[in-house]
């Protein structure tokens, strides 16, 4: 019997410990992790049209660049006709069981696909100076 009793504490004891190490966070796969990931994706230069809500401009040129983690900022090409909309950072985060990433924030909100290659964007107003707009295009 006390053979018994030592058997079942020492497997209790292995259940456990395999219970404890098996279930720990696992740190690679935190969300900050995908997030960042996520914004290294959205990173580019995109072309499509800008709408400033009083003038469409085709043929647009838009680049993302990572501003650090999971920040990126979003800015017109300079030198443009369309060059005067905001620039804005955004936060990325990845949209789980996808390659998607997506941004809603006070800066606007923005729609990654990364199968398609595309990106839908609307700013939002955070100045009396802003000149907000809405640019929906293809990655180049």
């Amino acid at each position: 019997m006390q053979k018994f009793k030592k058997l079942l504490a020492l497997s209790f004891c292995l259940v456990v410990l395999t219970a404890f190490f098996s279930c720990s966070k696992d740190d690679d796969n935190s969300s900050g992790n995908a997030d960042e990931a996520a914004a290294a994706r959205v990173v580019g230069t995109y072309k499509g049209t800008i709408d400033n809500f009083s003038t469409q401009y085709f043929d647009a040129t838009i680049i993302v660049t990572k501003e650090s983690g999971n920040r990126v900022k979003i800015a017109p090409k300079s030198g443009e006709v369309y060059s005067g909309v905001t620039a804005k950072i955004m936060v990325i985060q990845a949209i789980p069981t996808t390659d998607n990433a997506t941004a809603q924030d006070p800066n606007g909100t923005l729609l990654y696909d990364n199968s398609q290659k595309t990106i839908t964007l609307i700013t939002k107003q955070t100045a009396a100076s802003d000149v907000i707009f809405h640019f929906e295009g293809t990655k180049q």
